[in-house]
């Protein structure tokens, strides 16, 4: 990306923060925050960290118009290195009907990549247990648009998630993911694509994460 075309896109990161996080903290702002160590950085079907453990931790102020905004950050992945991401956005829940808009931007200090280089824009509808997100990536590799939609279930403890990879150029691979929730502190999931090919990993993976409510 030109030099030029990253302070613009660090700019309207910035200015689309700044501009969504301002109702969360005007409007009776609750600050809430949570910490997680699970074995491995499992994103979107693939392991992240080459089989290492990852640790991640939140911060995050909503308002009571449904505005909200915070900081992710994790130990990070292996080709990368440490993470941190910026986001913010807005939901509503109308009876059985959850709406939600976010935009996110994604950091690694360790490979030089700063807030604005990449970013997705994050639209999720669901409807009583089933809910449909599109992740669209308005920042990043201007040579291959990248989109990624997933449609998921819940019922109870029980999930069921498809993942579904869309590259404007190469391999388009999907994933299914299931979840349990065991209690309010201990989940397990299990991911696997359902198409094997050099890009993406031939066996099932297994994640166990244990998260905590900091108040």
């Amino acid at each position: 990306m030109h030099k030029t075309n990253k302070i613009l896109a660090s700019s309207l990161a910035t200015a689309l923060f700044m501009a969504l996080a301002a109702p969360a903290v005007h409007a009776e702002a609750k600050v809430s925050a949570s910490a997680a160590v699970s074995n491995m950085y499992l994103w979107r079907g693939y392991n992240l960290g080459d089989g290492d453990a990852a640790v991640s931790a939140d911060l995050k102020v909503s308002g009571d118009s449904g505005a909200y905004a915070g900081i992710w950050g994790s130990s990070g992945d292996a080709a990368n290195g440490t993470e941190y991401d910026l986001y913010a956005g807005y939901g509503k829940q109308v009876g059985d009907l959850t709406l939600d808009a976010s935009l996110w931007t994604y950091a690694y200090p360790e490979s030089g990549t700063s807030p604005g280089e990449l970013a997705d824009l994050v639209l999720s509808v669901g409807y009583g247990p089933v809910t449909g997100t599109l992740y669209e990536a308005i920042e990043g590799d201007d040579d291959n648009e990248y989109r990624y939609y997933t449609l998921g279930y819940k019922k109870d403890k029980f999930s069921a998630l498809y993942g579904q990879h869309d590259y404007e150029t190469g391999d388009n691979p999907g994933h299914i993911q299931l979840g349990y929730q065991y209690n309010d502190n201990l989940s397990f999931a299990v991911s696997k694509f359902v198409k094997d090919t050099d890009a993406v990993e031939d066996d099932a993976l297994f994640q166990a994460t244990y998260s905590l409510d900091i108040k």
